[in-house]
């Protein structure tokens, strides 16, 4: 291969490449043609065997490139005289083509920026977003808590107005709902009473039964926050006789703040 200036063993570093992509093509066409005619795709174990030879035959290809870089990269490719021009042109397009296509070429950028961030730069970046994101999150948390936990409306409903949110209540939610607790709380306390008449009748040793404690909400929220004290977007499971704040809770007498 005088013509080439290459000596036997550059030519065959040549073949020797060829032939190991005609390998990778050929197993990348097998592949394809095994998902196109099965109906379902084949099994897990088949797809993952085709992918670790189709990786070995990458590798290969990869390493052989490597080995002889220096010689390809001072190789210039000529169609030869009697080259089929007119009706190979495709072809001969490709193989002259000195860029790559613009998918093939993003692929490749894709490719190199996933290799880049396994490298330790990569890492010591990807750590850097992960502490800022936790710093933001941590952030966004305590605001949450301390200024928008026990605010009945969002951000964006108190941007828009509050008197144009539609509820479905008669009154609104920031309202002060003293007097319907308080209706409650009457009608509870005629409630328990006339019970414990009843119970009371007759018989002497049940004046000492105790009434409904409170409810669960406020235990769950007391052994939380350490306050019986709900915020108003909580909602009792219990829709009737709501006992709230320190209501059915039983405290020993004198054991309260002097």
């Amino acid at each position: 291969m005088a013509a080439l200036g290459l000596d036997d063993d550059e030519l065959k570093s040549v073949e020797q490449t060829l032939a190991r992509l005609a390998q990778l093509s050929s197993s990348i066409q097998s592949l394809k043609m095994d998902i196109l005619k099965s109906n379902p795709l084949p099994h897990p174990s088949s797809l993952q065997a085709s992918a670790q030879i189709l990786q070995r035959n990458l590798q290969t290809v990869l390493d052989n490139l490597s080995e002889n870089s220096e010689l390809f990269s001072r190789i210039a490719v000529h169609p030869s005289t009697n080259y089929p021009g007119r009706t190979q042109e495709n072809v001969l397009t490709q193989l002259l083509r000195k860029k790559l296509e613009p998918d093939v070429e993003e692929l490749v950028a894709q490719g190199r920026e996933t290799a880049r961030l396994v490298t330790p730069e990569g890492i010591a970046e990807l750590q850097n977003i992960w502490d800022e994101l936790r710093l933001w999150t941590q952030s966004r948390i305590a605001t949450y808590v301390k200024e928008e936990a026990e605010d009945v409306y969002t951000k964006a409903e108190r941007e828009m107005g509050i008197d144009k949110v539609r509820t479905g209540l008669r009154k609104g939610l920031d309202e002060d709902s003293d007097e319907e607790d308080d209706e409650d709380e009457d009608e509870d306390g005629d409630d328990e009473n006339e019970d414990m008449g009843e119970a009371n009748d007759g018989d002497p040793a049940k004046s000492t039964l105790v009434g409904r404690g409170p409810e669960p909400e406020t235990l769950l929220w007391f052994a939380a926050r350490g306050d019986f004290e709900l915020p108003r977007n909580i909602e009792y499971e219990n829709k009737y006789g709501v006992k709230r704040g320190f209501d059915g809770v039983n405290i020993p007498p004198g054991s309260g703040s002097s």
